[in-house]
């Protein structure tokens, strides 16, 4: 298990649920009630599954996670404030959601990966 990167997911779906509150005015304790728990659950729920936190993880595993957990975050949210949770997705919110995600979950792993390709390079040279 990969416990690093369980911390800097778990802070980046955190920063992806404030500013998406803060940009619709709803940074609230009820905000963050309904939309916090709901993403946060469907992402590890669908990380674990994909394998994101494995030693090795599969090349399918992040996007996969990526999709599936966005959907499911959504899915939850509807049920947290009263749609159900197979109630209707707006797909704007649902392709604002993955790209936000995608931003803030990916950002980080390509930071590393240019950090340790270039420590890789300087080692060589």
């Amino acid at each position: 298990m990969r416990w690093g990167w369980i911390a800097i997911d778990a802070l980046a779906i955190g920063l992806f649920v404030l500013t998406g509150l803060r940009s619709h005015g709803t940074l609230d304790e009820f905000g963050l009630q309904r939309n916090l728990p709901a993403f946060l659950a469907g992402w590890f729920v669908a990380a674990i599954v994909a394998g994101v936190y494995r030693a090795q993880p599969p090349k399918w595993s992040l996007p996969v996670a990526w999709a599936l957990g966005v959907t499911l975050g959504i899915m939850l949210r509807n049920w947290l404030i009263g749609r159900g949770l197979l109630g209707t997705i707006s797909p704007v919110f649902w392709v604002i959601s993955l790209a936000g995600v995608a931003l803030f979950t990916g950002l980080p792993r390509v930071v590393v990966y240019w950090a340790r390709r270039a420590r890789t390079r300087a080692s060589q040279a």
